[in-house]
Protein backbone atom coordinates (compact mmCIF):
# COMPACT_ATOMS: atom_id res chain seq x y z
CA UNK A 1 0.00 0.00 0.00
CA UNK A 2 1.80 3.14 -1.22
CA UNK A 3 1.47 6.03 1.22
CA UNK A 4 4.16 8.45 0.06
CA UNK A 5 5.59 10.16 -3.03
CA UNK A 6 8.98 11.43 -4.21
CA UNK A 7 9.35 14.97 -5.51
CA UNK A 8 12.22 17.03 -6.85
CA UNK A 9 10.65 20.48 -6.65
CA UNK A 10 7.61 22.73 -6.52
CA UNK A 11 6.65 26.02 -8.17
CA UNK A 12 4.05 28.36 -6.72
CA UNK A 13 1.81 30.42 -9.01
CA UNK A 14 3.10 28.67 -12.16
CA UNK A 15 1.62 30.11 -15.36
CA UNK A 16 2.58 27.28 -17.71
CA UNK A 17 1.02 24.21 -16.11
CA UNK A 18 -2.68 24.54 -16.91
CA UNK A 19 -5.34 27.24 -16.54
CA UNK A 20 -4.68 29.97 -14.01
CA UNK A 21 -1.86 30.31 -11.50
CA UNK A 22 -1.08 26.84 -10.24
CA UNK A 23 0.84 25.00 -7.57
CA UNK A 24 3.10 22.82 -9.72
CA UNK A 25 4.65 19.70 -8.17
CA UNK A 26 7.53 17.97 -9.98
CA UNK A 27 7.74 14.22 -9.38
CA UNK A 28 11.07 12.40 -9.36
CA UNK A 29 11.94 9.84 -12.05
CA UNK A 30 11.03 9.21 -15.69
CA UNK A 31 11.63 5.89 -17.43
CA UNK A 32 11.42 7.51 -20.86
CA UNK A 33 13.90 10.18 -19.79
CA UNK A 34 16.40 7.55 -18.66
CA UNK A 35 15.95 5.24 -21.66
CA UNK A 36 15.13 7.54 -24.61
CA UNK A 37 14.18 11.09 -23.60
CA UNK A 38 11.75 13.26 -25.51
CA UNK A 39 13.74 15.71 -27.62
CA UNK A 40 13.70 19.17 -26.08
CA UNK A 41 12.41 18.09 -22.67
CA UNK A 42 13.04 21.03 -20.35
CA UNK A 43 13.06 18.97 -17.14
CA UNK A 44 16.19 16.86 -17.44
CA UNK A 45 16.92 17.05 -13.72
CA UNK A 46 13.76 15.04 -13.02
CA UNK A 47 14.60 12.03 -15.22
CA UNK A 48 16.97 10.02 -13.04
CA UNK A 49 15.83 7.94 -10.09
CA UNK A 50 19.17 8.62 -8.37
CA UNK A 51 20.11 11.74 -6.49
CA UNK A 52 18.28 14.04 -4.15
CA UNK A 53 14.54 14.11 -3.73
CA UNK A 54 11.98 14.91 -1.07
CA UNK A 55 9.89 12.01 0.22
CA UNK A 56 6.48 13.04 1.55
CA UNK A 57 3.61 11.03 2.98
CA UNK A 58 0.14 11.32 1.48
CA UNK A 59 -1.00 13.38 4.48
CA UNK A 60 2.00 15.72 4.21
CA UNK A 61 1.32 16.28 0.50
CA UNK A 62 -2.32 17.10 1.20
CA UNK A 63 -1.33 19.55 3.95
CA UNK A 64 1.16 21.32 1.67
CA UNK A 65 -1.30 21.60 -1.20
CA UNK A 66 -4.11 22.77 1.08
CA UNK A 67 -1.80 25.44 2.48
CA UNK A 68 -0.10 26.66 -0.70
CA UNK A 69 -2.71 26.24 -3.47
CA UNK A 70 -4.56 29.41 -2.49
CA UNK A 71 -6.85 29.21 -5.55
CA UNK A 72 -7.16 25.40 -5.46
CA UNK A 73 -5.30 24.93 -8.78
CA UNK A 74 -2.78 22.04 -8.69
CA UNK A 75 -0.60 20.36 -11.33
CA UNK A 76 1.49 17.19 -11.15
CA UNK A 77 4.29 17.06 -13.71
CA UNK A 78 7.75 15.60 -13.74
CA UNK A 79 9.53 13.48 -14.36
CA UNK A 80 6.71 11.08 -15.14
CA UNK A 81 3.90 11.56 -12.62
CA UNK A 82 1.93 8.50 -13.63
CA UNK A 83 4.67 6.22 -12.29
CA UNK A 84 3.36 7.41 -8.91
CA UNK A 85 -0.22 7.39 -10.16
CA UNK A 86 -1.58 5.20 -7.38
CA UNK A 87 -0.41 7.75 -4.79
CA UNK A 88 -1.56 10.72 -6.89
CA UNK A 89 -5.01 9.14 -7.08
CA UNK A 90 -5.14 8.99 -3.28
CA UNK A 91 -4.01 12.61 -2.94
CA UNK A 92 -6.51 13.82 -5.53
CA UNK A 93 -9.36 11.88 -3.93
CA UNK A 94 -8.66 13.34 -0.49
CA UNK A 95 -8.27 16.86 -1.87
CA UNK A 96 -11.65 16.61 -3.59
CA UNK A 97 -13.19 15.41 -0.32
CA UNK A 98 -11.65 18.35 1.52
CA UNK A 99 -12.72 20.90 -1.10
CA UNK A 100 -14.54 19.93 -4.34
CA UNK A 101 -13.28 23.14 -6.01
CA UNK A 102 -9.74 21.76 -6.24
CA UNK A 103 -8.79 21.59 -9.93
CA UNK A 104 -6.10 19.00 -10.64
CA UNK A 105 -3.99 18.58 -13.78
CA UNK A 106 -1.53 15.76 -14.49
CA UNK A 107 0.91 15.27 -17.37
CA UNK A 108 1.94 11.90 -18.79
CA UNK A 109 3.73 10.81 -21.95
CA UNK A 110 1.69 7.58 -21.97
CA UNK A 111 -1.51 7.49 -24.04
CA UNK A 112 -4.51 7.27 -21.77
CA UNK A 113 -6.55 4.94 -23.98
CA UNK A 114 -3.66 2.43 -23.97
CA UNK A 115 -3.39 2.68 -20.19
CA UNK A 116 -7.13 2.09 -19.82
CA UNK A 117 -6.85 -1.08 -21.89
CA UNK A 118 -3.58 -2.55 -20.62
CA UNK A 119 -2.53 -0.66 -17.50
CA UNK A 120 1.15 0.31 -17.25
CA UNK A 121 3.75 -2.45 -17.38
CA UNK A 122 7.55 -2.33 -17.53
CA UNK A 123 10.48 -4.76 -17.56
CA UNK A 124 13.47 -3.67 -15.47
CA UNK A 125 16.82 -5.15 -16.56
CA UNK A 126 20.03 -5.06 -14.54
CA UNK A 127 22.00 -4.61 -17.78
CA UNK A 128 20.13 -1.49 -18.87
CA UNK A 129 18.69 0.17 -15.78
CA UNK A 130 19.84 1.51 -12.44
CA UNK A 131 19.21 -0.05 -9.04
CA UNK A 132 17.44 3.08 -7.78
CA UNK A 133 14.81 2.62 -10.48
CA UNK A 134 14.28 -0.97 -9.33
CA UNK A 135 13.76 -0.01 -5.69
CA UNK A 136 11.46 2.92 -6.42
CA UNK A 137 9.31 0.99 -8.88
CA UNK A 138 8.85 -1.63 -6.16
CA UNK A 139 7.37 1.14 -4.01
CA UNK A 140 5.05 2.47 -6.71
CA UNK A 141 3.82 -0.66 -8.46
CA UNK A 142 0.64 -2.64 -7.93
CA UNK A 143 2.73 -5.83 -8.25
CA UNK A 144 6.04 -7.13 -9.56
CA UNK A 145 7.55 -10.49 -10.50
CA UNK A 146 11.24 -11.40 -10.48
CA UNK A 147 11.88 -13.19 -13.77
CA UNK A 148 15.63 -13.80 -13.54
CA UNK A 149 18.36 -13.65 -10.89
CA UNK A 150 22.15 -13.84 -10.86
CA UNK A 151 24.23 -16.51 -9.09
CA UNK A 152 23.81 -14.68 -5.77
CA UNK A 153 20.05 -14.48 -6.14
CA UNK A 154 19.94 -10.78 -6.98
CA UNK A 155 17.26 -9.76 -9.50
CA UNK A 156 18.45 -9.22 -13.06
CA UNK A 157 15.04 -9.05 -14.77
CA UNK A 158 11.85 -7.87 -13.08
CA UNK A 159 8.38 -7.40 -14.55
CA UNK A 160 6.45 -4.52 -13.00
CA UNK A 161 2.72 -3.92 -13.17
CA UNK A 162 2.97 -0.26 -12.22
CA UNK A 163 -0.73 0.45 -12.74
CA UNK A 164 -3.66 -1.89 -13.24
CA UNK A 165 -6.53 -0.82 -15.46
CA UNK A 166 -8.57 -0.23 -12.30
CA UNK A 167 -5.81 2.07 -11.01
CA UNK A 168 -6.05 4.09 -14.21
CA UNK A 169 -9.83 4.45 -13.93
CA UNK A 170 -9.56 5.44 -10.26
CA UNK A 171 -7.03 8.12 -11.18
CA UNK A 172 -9.30 9.48 -13.89
CA UNK A 173 -12.17 9.93 -11.45
CA UNK A 174 -10.29 12.57 -9.48
CA UNK A 175 -8.03 14.28 -12.03
CA UNK A 176 -9.76 17.07 -13.92
CA UNK A 177 -7.33 17.29 -16.83
CA UNK A 178 -4.81 14.72 -18.04
CA UNK A 179 -2.41 15.97 -20.71
CA UNK A 180 -1.24 12.82 -22.49
CA UNK A 181 1.22 11.95 -25.23
CA UNK A 182 4.95 12.44 -25.68
CA UNK A 183 6.37 15.92 -26.01
CA UNK A 184 7.39 16.69 -29.61
CA UNK A 185 9.78 19.60 -29.80
CA UNK A 186 8.98 20.42 -33.44
CA UNK A 187 5.34 21.01 -32.41
CA UNK A 188 6.12 22.98 -29.25
CA UNK A 189 3.65 25.55 -27.93
CA UNK A 190 6.14 27.39 -25.71
CA UNK A 191 6.01 30.72 -27.46
CA UNK A 192 5.62 34.05 -25.72
CA UNK A 193 1.88 34.54 -26.09
CA UNK A 194 1.27 31.20 -24.37
CA UNK A 195 3.99 31.40 -21.75
CA UNK A 196 2.51 34.34 -19.87
CA UNK A 197 -1.24 33.79 -20.12
CA UNK A 198 -1.78 30.76 -17.93
CA UNK A 199 -1.59 27.96 -20.45
CA UNK A 200 0.89 25.10 -20.39
CA UNK A 201 4.20 23.93 -21.77
CA UNK A 202 3.59 21.18 -24.27
CA UNK A 203 3.27 20.33 -27.95
CA UNK A 204 0.39 20.39 -30.42
CA UNK A 205 0.14 16.59 -30.67
CA UNK A 206 -0.71 16.20 -26.98
CA UNK A 207 -4.31 15.81 -25.86
CA UNK A 208 -5.96 17.82 -23.11
CA UNK A 209 -8.32 15.17 -21.74
CA UNK A 210 -11.10 16.17 -19.37
CA UNK A 211 -10.75 12.99 -17.36
CA UNK A 212 -13.16 13.37 -14.44
CA UNK A 213 -15.81 14.78 -16.79
CA UNK A 214 -15.31 11.78 -19.08
CA UNK A 215 -15.82 9.40 -16.15
CA UNK A 216 -19.15 10.95 -15.15
CA UNK A 217 -20.83 9.65 -18.29
CA UNK A 218 -21.21 6.21 -19.83
CA UNK A 219 -17.83 5.41 -21.34
CA UNK A 220 -18.16 1.93 -22.78
CA UNK A 221 -16.16 2.81 -25.89
CA UNK A 222 -13.43 4.79 -24.09
CA UNK A 223 -14.60 7.98 -25.77
CA UNK A 224 -12.75 10.84 -24.11
CA UNK A 225 -13.82 14.43 -23.82
CA UNK A 226 -10.69 16.16 -25.08
CA UNK A 227 -9.08 18.78 -27.28
CA UNK A 228 -5.68 18.75 -28.91
CA UNK A 229 -3.30 21.09 -27.14
CA UNK A 230 -3.09 23.69 -29.91
CA UNK A 231 -6.90 23.84 -30.18
CA UNK A 232 -7.18 24.15 -26.40
CA UNK A 233 -4.64 26.97 -26.29
CA UNK A 234 -6.24 28.85 -29.18
CA UNK A 235 -9.57 28.79 -27.35
CA UNK A 236 -7.89 29.70 -24.08
CA UNK A 237 -6.20 32.75 -25.53
CA UNK A 238 -9.36 33.99 -27.23
CA UNK A 239 -11.37 34.28 -24.02
CA UNK A 240 -11.32 36.20 -20.75
CA UNK A 241 -10.24 34.42 -17.58
CA UNK A 242 -10.90 34.53 -13.87
CA UNK A 243 -8.01 36.14 -11.98
CA UNK A 244 -8.15 33.38 -9.38
CA UNK A 245 -8.86 29.99 -10.97
CA UNK A 246 -8.19 30.77 -14.64
CA UNK A 247 -11.64 29.60 -15.71
CA UNK A 248 -13.37 31.27 -18.64
CA UNK A 249 -15.52 34.32 -17.99
CA UNK A 250 -17.38 36.75 -20.25
CA UNK A 251 -15.91 40.10 -19.26
CA UNK A 252 -15.74 39.76 -15.50
CA UNK A 253 -12.53 39.52 -13.49
CA UNK A 254 -13.87 36.57 -11.49
CA UNK A 255 -16.07 33.59 -12.27
CA UNK A 256 -17.63 33.61 -8.80
CA UNK A 257 -17.68 35.47 -5.50
CA UNK A 258 -15.66 32.59 -4.04
CA UNK A 259 -12.84 33.21 -6.52
CA UNK A 260 -13.02 36.95 -5.92
CA UNK A 261 -12.66 36.44 -2.17
CA UNK A 262 -9.77 34.01 -2.65
CA UNK A 263 -7.94 36.40 -4.95
CA UNK A 264 -8.32 39.40 -2.66
CA UNK A 265 -7.30 37.37 0.39
CA UNK A 266 -4.21 36.16 -1.47
CA UNK A 267 -3.30 39.74 -2.37
CA UNK A 268 -3.70 40.87 1.22
CA UNK A 269 -1.52 38.03 2.49
CA UNK A 270 1.14 38.82 -0.12
CA UNK A 271 1.59 42.42 1.06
Amino acid sequence: MVDFMRFIGVTKNALTAGPGKRLELFTKGCIRGVVSPCEGCFNQTTWTFEGKYRKLTINEIIEIIDRDAWNRQVTFCGGEPILQGRAIGKVAKELKKKDPTFHIVMYTMYKLDVLMKHGLNFYWSKERHQDAMLEQLKDYSASFEIKKTDAEGNPTLVKFEILTTDDVLELMRYIDIIVDGEYKHEQRLTIAKYMHDGGFIGSANQRVIFASETMTRQNKDNQFIYKYADEYMNEFNSSNHCKACGGSTQTEDYCSSLCENRYKKHLDESL
